[in-house]
């Protein structure tokens, strides 16, 4: 009998498939409202506004700081504790104080910085006028760093205080942080400022005899007739390490504004020094091209002299090296001695700007021959070296060019060459020719004066 058994297929079920969404990274977004505070102008009286920050975005938004700039900050005050974190939607208010000192425009910024990817830095502009200030972020263009700064509203004779800082210049070599001005004429002014460390196309080349260096270079226009402008005022800072190495300090950085006559030094000050960065003052008679140059140290050797060129094995001689900094900057310069192609000695000299000192070197020689005797890379002479007793022989200036000048005699002077004195007990060319004309003088005129009373 056959049996018939039936095969029952178990089917499996399949789930339709969903179409898989593209995950998009959280991040926090702030918003700060309002961005201006505006107080009334009341002497002695203190007024109090808010703000808010919110987090729009959907991951924590952590507010770091919130600080007050400007020449006028000591005006205000915020309140705020330390390190802040909202959550998505979240929000807190913080409170500013106002308390006039004194009946007359004020002005502050505000910054807020966060982790926001997008803005981490936000501003709220604090004032007692009507004045306004906005100041777009800064952009980083092919060959410059560029902010842009509306004032609406300026009051005519008002001093105005921008500050144009921004994180994304948190490592520039130069930046400026801030520029004020006074105006003449109450209107808006419009102002766009660009750094870079390399000159714009249209700047003069920056080159000074006193060998300054250009650390980078900021280029403004300006709605304003510099006509109507007066008062300008930067700050600048100027990484550390574009002076490290070089012997240059804070004290060697100079802000120079470009004229018809050239490139013309500002007064400017060393204000403080941060984390990574010198800060500095610097006051300009307008808006224009400027540079931030460091002064150097520039030296070169003035003179070189061997005092006696023949002598015996028994006896010596020195050479005398002058060297003057013709640069701006202090600095320290090696004098080495050369006989031959072998360096026998060595002295540091350290060089005020436009001051000259003097280097000797005492040499005795124990075999008989001629040297060549160098200072540097420079030829100054021979030496002859004979055995026995002879008699010395002067030598001269380096090159032969004459005998030695006023300006060659000084041994060590640490200001400029007028103000140089010789030292006694030091060897000094040229005294032995001046004594004896001077003795001759003094004959000449005896005998003169015996010959007229005889």
């Amino acid at each position: 009998m056959a049996v018939l058994l039936s095969t029952v297929a178990v089917g499996v079920a399949v789930q339709p498939t969903r179409p898989v969404s593209r995950q998009v990274d959280a991040k926090p977004d702030i918003a700060v409202l309002p961005e201006a505070l505006y107080f009334t102008n009341a002497t002695g009286e203190s007024e109090a506004q808010s703000f808010s920050i919110r987090n729009v975005g959907d991951a924590p938004l952590t507010v770091d700081a919130v600080a007050i700039v400007g020449p006028d900050r000591a005006s205000f005050e915020r309140a705020f504790d330390g390190a802040l974190t909202l959550g998505p939607g979240d929000r807190q208010n913080v409170t500013v104080t106002f308390d006039a000192a004194t009946a007359r425009p004020q002005f502050a910024t505000l910054h807020v910085l966060s982790n926001d990817p997008d803005e981490p830095q936000r501003n709220v502009w604090l004032t007692n006028t009507q004045t306004v200030a906005d100041v777009s972020p800064s952009r980083v263009l092919e060959r410059k760093t560029l902010v842009n700064a509306t004032l609406t509203d300026a009051e005519a004779n008002t001093t105005q205080s921008l500050n144009i800082s921004w994180p994304l210049t948190r490592d520039d070599v130069v930046a400026v942080d801030a520029v004020s001005f006074t105006p003449e004429r109450t209107g808006s002014v419009t102002l766009s400022i660009a750094t870079n460390v390399s000159r714009f196309g249209d700047v003069p080349a920056f080159a000074l005899g006193d060998g300054t260096e250009p650390a980078g270079y900021v280029h403004v226009d300006h709605s304003i007739p510099n006509e109507q402008v007066s008062d300008v005022t930067f700050r600048i800072r100027v990484r550390k390490d574009r002076l490290a190495g070089n012997e240059t300090g804070p004290e060697d950085v100079v802000l120079y504004r470009h004229e018809e006559s050239g490139w013309v030094e500002l007064p400017t000050q060393f204000v403080e020094a941060g984390a990574t960065h010198y800060f500095f003052e610097a006051r300009a008679p307008g808006l224009s091209d400027f540079t931030t140059g460091v002064k150097q140290a520039k030296f070169r050797i003035t003179d070189a002299l061997v005092t006696v060129t023949r002598i015996s094995t028994q006896q010596g001689t020195e050479v005398l090296v002058r060297v003057r900094n013709d640069g701006g900057a202090d600095g320290t310069y090696t004098v080495k001695l050369f006989l031959e192609e072998t360096m026998v000695d060595r002295t540091e000299l350290s060089i005020a700007p436009n001051g000259t000192r003097q280097a000797t070197f005492e040499r005795s020689f124990d075999e008989p021959g001629v040297y060549q005797v160098y200072v540097n890379e420079r030829f100054v002479g021979n030496v002859t070296v004979e055995s026995g007793d002879i008699v010395p022989t002067s030598g001269s200036t380096i090159g032969r060019t004459g005998t030695p000048t006023a300006e060659t005699t000084a041994n060590v002077s640490t200001g400029p060459p007028e103000a140089s004195q010789a030292t006694s007990g030091e060897s000094v060319p040229g005294l032995g020719f001046g004594t004896t004309a001077v003795a001759l003088l003094v004959v000449a005129l005896s005998v003169a004066f015996s010959r007229r009373h005889r």
